[in-house]
């Protein structure tokens, strides 16, 4: 089944916003290393009514701008295109109208405009927004197209978590530069894209391994893998544990603790760092540990390049930090002392009970296959068709179903990966994990980390693996997307259309 192509370029008159905005997407250049500047492509704002609150820069980044929005707010957003190829902007996380979620059929050209028209209909959290053009995603996130939405509703206003100076956003990327602090993308040709890029430098906000002077107080921090293809194992040095209080699709039920946290491209979390009880003076690290890289590793087989030959170089030179390498992100060092009552909430939000496991037996089951044929990653068989959606791929709306995401088949061609797997239009909930024993090795490396309590729209499948997600088709009809966020593999078509259709009568 097919769909036309359709644009807003004008704003509707009966769409009264209580927010109004400006976001293009133009080049630009940032100080990044020590000497030249980086040549970027950024996205800047403007509010033209609503709260001048409501657009934040963060200083000394390539990042857009964090766009704060309340749930309820009628929102519109005037996005231009200054750059030098086509692009659209997609809402992550965000439940949206179909025609205002970024599809690549929406693209437009440079010197033209899209007008976004939404209500914000999504729980307190943080969300991102990325460009989505076909085969052009990942490069054009790599130079510096991305930036946060930070939602607040009255449930989250109640906890009184930290906020303000307490709150730090981070948004997590690797990057590869030349002699010039030019940014390289692709060096490595078709293995970059079937592994994923990955950098040899790490940066936070488009800064490279940051020291932040705080408080010995709680902090909030909004982190969120902005990163092509590089998945994080994220641990504090001196061993404090990872306090979780939200994922992709806002506050959990309770607050998490965990030993360490994994984080996929495109996922989100929130978690509190309590610094009251560490003397002034103290410094830690938030790193990244070591885990199995087989799993992010593309072994070719018969003869042709084998594992390790992603991050060597012609003459053996080590050109990229391989996923599952061990590093520094930023550093926290405690210089003063403030008062502080705070106290973390044993209780955060309240999730409807009909989701629960116990209660979906009889829900439909979708089963959706990671598979590779003709030298690229397929879902079911099949690459991304601009305007083609299966009869498999036909939902209806306000519909509970279980989709399987089935990892689990043979390798072919020594392929086998994890891929981190987003759906767009709806959050959903985590029901269940099984993994192949005998790949469970890699599996239990990462899996202390998983977040599968909270709502998620991004989450990793593990080669052997097969998740079950529970998704509801509520609000809005129309076509939308579920893909790989591996953004290499996306950009090659591991992608796919999905339409929510609404039942006569």
């Amino acid at each position: 089944m097919a769909f036309g192509q359709a644009s807003q370029s004008t704003p509707r008159p009966s769409f009264v916003p209580d927010v109004e905005l400006t976001l293009r997407a133009a080049p630009g250049e940032t100080q990044i290393l020590p000497g030249a500047p980086t040549p970027v492509w950024r996205f800047t704002g403007q509010v033209l009514k609503g709260p001048a609150e409501t657009l934040q820069v963060i200083p000394n980044s390539y990042l857009g701008p964090v766009i704060r929005l309340r749930k309820g707010q009628k929102v519109r957003i005037r996005f231009s295109n200054a750059l030098s190829e086509s692009t659209i902007v997609h809402w992550h996380g965000l439940d949206v109208p179909s025609m205002m979620d970024g599809h690549p059929r929406l693209v437009i050209d440079q010197g033209t405009e899209y007008v976004y028209e939404f209500e914000v209909i999504n729980r307190a959290g943080t969300y991102w927004y990325h460009p989505h053009p076909h085969g052009r995603t990942g490069p054009q996130v790599y130079r510096g197209l991305a930036g946060l939405v930070v939602i607040s509703d009255e449930e989250e206003a109640a906890l009184n978590l930290p906020s303000g100076t307490e709150e730090i956003v981070c948004v997590l990327q690797d990057r590869k530069f030349d002699t010039q602090n030019r940014l390289t993308y692709i060096a490595g040709g078709m293995m970059d894209q079937m592994h994923g890029f990955l950098g040899d430098r790490i940066l936070v906000n488009g800064q490279e391994r940051p020291s932040l002077s705080l408080a010995a107080r709680a902090y909030r921090l909004r982190l969120l893998n902005g990163s092509n293809a590089r998945i994080y194992k994220l641990m504090w040095s001196d061993g404090t544990p990872m306090t979780i209080i939200g994922t992709d699709g806002g506050l959990l039920e309770r607050p998490l603790g965990r030993p360490y946290l994994t984080l996929v491209p495109g996922e989100r979390a929130d978690i509190v760092l309590d610094l009251s009880r560490h003397p002034v003076g103290t410094s830690l690290q938030l790193r990244s540990l070591a885990f199995p890289s087989a799993p992010f590793e593309v072994s070719m087989g018969m003869g042709m390049m084998g594992r390790g030959a992603r991050s060597m170089g012609r003459a053996g030179r080590q050109t990229s930090t391989a996923n599952g390498a061990p590093f520094s992100i930023l550093t926290i060092r405690v210089q003063r002392r403030e008062s502080s009552n705070f106290e973390l909430p044993a209780n955060l939000s309240t999730f409807d009970a009909s989701w629960r496991p116990q209660r979906v037996d009889r829900s439909p089951r979708r089963v959706l296959s990671v598979q590779f044929g003709m030298m690229q990653w397929l879902l079911n068989g099949r690459a991304f068709e601009m305007n083609g959606v299966a009869s498999n791929e036909m939902v209806s709306l306000d519909s509970k179903e279980v989709w399987e995401f089935d990892n689990s088949g043979p390798a072919m061609m020594g392929m086998r990966l994890a891929h981190p797997l987003h759906l767009h239009g709806r959050q959903f909930r985590v029901l269940n994990r099984q993994v192949d024993q005998a790949l469970a090795r890699d599996w239990e490396s990462l899996r202390e980390g998983f977040t599968d309590e909270g709502w998620k729209d991004t989450v990793l499948v593990m080669p052997g693996e097969r998740v079950q997600i529970l998704v509801h088709f509520t609000r809005y009809p129309g076509v939308f997307l579920y893909h790989c966020h591996n953004l290499e593999h996306e950009d090659m078509g591991m992608m796919r259309n999905y339409r929510v259709v609404a039942q006569a009568g």
